[in-house]
């Protein structure tokens, strides 16, 4: 017997190599279940359905970043307006990022069908980030560089929008310019929001 950890990992990468190849419609729980040569009770004991895993898949792949974003929240060698700059460059994934495993995951997310899975995704993503965020803002009140009444439900506001509109614009856009726009955009609602009397970004 496995490892109930080692098993799930298992399935989970075997179901996204499927995704990948197949396509996350045209896989089934019993594709995944022969290609492991597993009982259906086993992938059913670790995982609800197909859903399920690719909801786990894709906690799975934001891991690396949340953790990141936790780090530079509470580092001590950065001041509040040098993280928010950070904040930005962590959350920009470049094109040499998107390995063939993540233009899977990114092509089964965003499939009409997977809707509600992406958006309860979403809302949990955006509360924890705000966490992150609203220390942030807390930090640079305390240096005068932000003037912020609500630290918390400032970043909720930000870090919700933040989160939905930019994964619903890189669905939608369709070249770098109009990814752009939005990411400028973004840019100068946080300046205004955090009250600062210089730019952050250049």
């Amino acid at each position: 017997m496995k490892e109930p950890s080692i098993r799930r990992a298992e399935i989970m990468t075997a179901a996204l190599r499927l995704f990948t190849s197949k396509g996350y419609l045209n896989t089934t729980t019993q594709d995944i279940i022969d290609q492991l040569k597993i009982s259906r009770g086993l992938l059913y004991y670790h995982f609800k359905n197909k859903e399920d895993i690719l909801f786990c898949l894709v906690e799975k792949f934001s891991q690396p970043l949340l953790f990141q974003l936790n780090t530079l929240a509470y580092a001590k060698e950065y001041t509040a307006i040098e993280k928010v700059g950070k904040f930005i460059e962590m959350t920009i994934i470049s094109p040499a990022e998107i390995t063939e495993e993540k233009k899977g995951l990114q092509q089964s997310i965003n499939l009409e069908e997977n809707r509600y899975m992406l958006d309860r995704f979403y809302h949990k993503m955006a509360n924890t980030i705000t966490i992150y965020f609203s220390h942030i803002i807390e930090q640079g009140n305390q240096e005068g560089t932000f003037h912020v009444s609500h630290p918390m439900e400032t970043s909720e506001f930000l870090m919700t929008g933040y989160t939905f509109v930019s994964n619903d614009v890189k669905i939608k856009c369709k070249n770098d310019k109009e990814l752009e726009q939005y990411l400028t955009s973004f840019k100068k609602i946080l300046e205004r929001t955090l009250g600062v009397s210089e730019p952050i970004f250049p």
